[in-house]
């Protein structure tokens, strides 16, 4: 396989046929002997499947059934009898909507994940999107029941010689988590650090930016060789997650000011748009406004 010049391989698309004969085209971001990041045609969202001989870690399957069809593939190609895990970084529909697809799977999740309210509000996000879409799925729509609840930072899995340290990450929602796999060096970022996406703050700025100051000291105190955002690409590269650090805490920290002071700061259109997909990414810009206003009003 190729690489591009940042040192990880180009996207490519592989062809799975079902046994109706059906083709399943999904795009593979990266790959490596234990990682393999899928990337839906939507959003860019990834999906992990991380496998060590001890577990096999499924994350965020998603969107299309097609798609979550060729994850389901992967993991049973996978399968050396390892105990299966599938983590849910945090509870928007999209990240959710794959999980009754690996009933084998011990679940994982936050406490706030547990105890959201609104769960059926979220189900019916699922039902809208497939009826809008006329999109059938082979399993049951409904909210994950969670196997392992996350309270704290550094709480750990541990499984033979693998072990996952998972770390809560309140901001984008209130109820996120990234998980560091320690044998691989993978950090699994969740809803952050994205190359194709400034921070989308759906719940609280200074959360997130607590949430930041995490994700800057994992990097600084362990050796991160993989960083796997919810939607984008993938990177191996230091400096590259650094900046993406950077650019996360200018951006929150800019649009901070600019609400305090009631101006329009020109140098953070700018960088607004200088992301693709700018229609959609400035409604999201929009909607950060309105979050950091209410949070300004207290």
């Amino acid at each position: 396989m190729q690489e591009n010049r940042k040192g990880l391989p180009n996207i490519y698309y592989t062809t799975i046929v079902t046994k109706t004969e059906r083709v399943i085209g999904m795009s593979v971001q990266y790959e490596d002997y234990q990682i393999t990041v899928f990337q839906s045609a939507l959003h860019q969202t990834t999906s992990t499947v991380a496998v060590t001989e001890d577990i096999i870690l499924i994350v965020d399957p998603t969107w299309l059934p097609e798609e979550i069809e060729a994850i389901q593939r992967h993991v049973k190609e996978s399968d050396n009898g390892q105990r299966q895990y599938l983590l849910f970084t945090h509870s928007d529909f999209d990240h959710i909507l794959g999980w009754n697809a690996f009933p084998e799977a011990v679940t994982i999740a936050s406490r706030g994940f547990v105890a959201r309210s609104g769960k059926d509000a979220t189900v019916q996000e699922i039902h809208d999107f497939d009826d809008h879409y006329y999109i059938q799925r082979p399993y049951i729509i409904d909210y994950p029941e969670i196997d392992i609840i996350i309270d704290y930072d550094e709480q750990t899995i541990e499984s033979g010689n693998t072990s996952i340290m998972f770390y809560l990450a309140p901001g984008h929602q209130p109820d996120g988590v990234f998980a560091v796999i320690n044998q691989t060096n993978t950090l699994i970022a969740g809803d952050y650090l994205s190359d194709v996406e400034f921070p989308f703050i759906h719940h609280n700025s200074e959360a997130y930016e607590r949430t930041i100051d995490k994700l800057e000291k994992v990097l600084s105190e362990q050796k991160i060789e993989l960083l796997i955002p919810g939607h984008g690409n993938s990177t191996n590269e230091f400096k590259e997650m650094q900046d993406r650090i950077g650019d996360s805490r200018w951006y929150i920290q800019v649009l901070r000011d600019e609400v305090r002071r009631e101006e329009t700061f020109d140098v953070l259109q700018a960088f607004v748009d200088s992301f693709l997909f700018s229609r959609y990414l400035g409604e999201e810009h929009e909607n950060n406004k309105r979050q950091m206003q209410a949070e300004e009003k207290g």
